[in-house]
């Protein structure tokens, strides 16, 4: 339709422009075209070349819109993908646990060397007899796993002891340390005369048995006395006011297991 209009356009504006041209009159033999007035003929090519520029523009205008335009686009060719084939059963991922699988079990505790009868009849063996019918079993949590037996006693005249047997030199040794881990010694005697927090080593009879140490608890604010027998693999510990320290340390050479004496 645009190249229809603007070659009408385009004819009639020429038709135009040739009148204003043949407006003064011309004759050709017996063809002769009549004068016309010249406010006619101006208005005759003014319009005649408006008409032709715009036939020219829309001409332009078509062509360029054609030279821009391109190709529209078609719907993207799907690939086809081929069928996968079904995976062989022994290739599946394994399913995860149902969440109704029992829950695992708890571990089982360490074991802990059994405190047989026989063993605290043997550890009773080793307590004086004024001090042994205030004994029954004790609390062995304050103890390494490696003791074997532990008694608790409370003689009427005398102070609250434990003692306990261990199996060897070693955990001796190592229950020791574990009941005066927490004391910062300061000399190495204990004495009426003397602060606490001192340790030392002592003998019976003249022969070394195993050491000594004193101390005053922060948390009960009584005088501790603990103390070695190596010979017998056994652990004691005693407790009193410290107003009676001075008590507790001439009761202790008569305590036992060893009667020992403090040098």
């Amino acid at each position: 339709m645009p190249t229809s209009a603007s070659i009408i356009l385009f004819v009639f504006g020429g038709l135009m422009v040739l009148i204003s041209l043949l407006g003064s009159g011309f004759s050709v033999r017996e063809i002769s075209f009549p004068r016309i007035s010249p406010v006619v003929r101006s208005t005759a090519a003014l319009l005649g070349v408006a008409l032709v520029v715009a036939s020219i523009v829309l001409l332009a205008n078509k062509d360029s819109g054609k030279a821009e335009a391109g190709p529209l686009p078609g719907p993207t060719p799907t690939k086809s993908v081929p069928p996968s084939s079904p995976v062989p059963p022994s290739s599946l991922p394994p399913l995860p646990p149902s969440s109704s699988a029992p829950p695992p079990e708890p571990p089982a505790p360490a074991p802990v060397t059994p405190r047989s009868s026989g063993a605290t009849a043997s550890l009773l063996a080793h307590v004086p007899d004024a001090i042994r019918p205030s004994c029954s079993d004790g609390d062995a949590s304050k103890f390494p796993a490696s003791v074997v037996a532990v008694v608790a006693c409370t003689p009427a005249a005398g102070f609250p002891v434990i003692y306990a047997q261990f199996v060897d030199d070693i955990s001796t040794q190592g229950g020791f340390q574990r009941l005066v881990s927490g004391v910062a010694f300061t000399q190495n005697s204990c004495g009426p005369s003397t602060p606490l927090s001192g340790r030392q080593k002592y003998a019976n009879s003249g022969k070394q048995v195993g050491e000594l140490a004193c101390h005053q608890d922060p948390d009960d604010g009584d005088a501790y006395l603990t103390w070695s027998s190596e010979d017998v693999k056994i652990i004691a510990q005693a407790h009193a006011p410290l107003a009676s320290y001075g008590q507790l340390l001439s009761w202790w050479k008569t305590a036992g297991p060893l009667h020992g004496t403090a040098t």
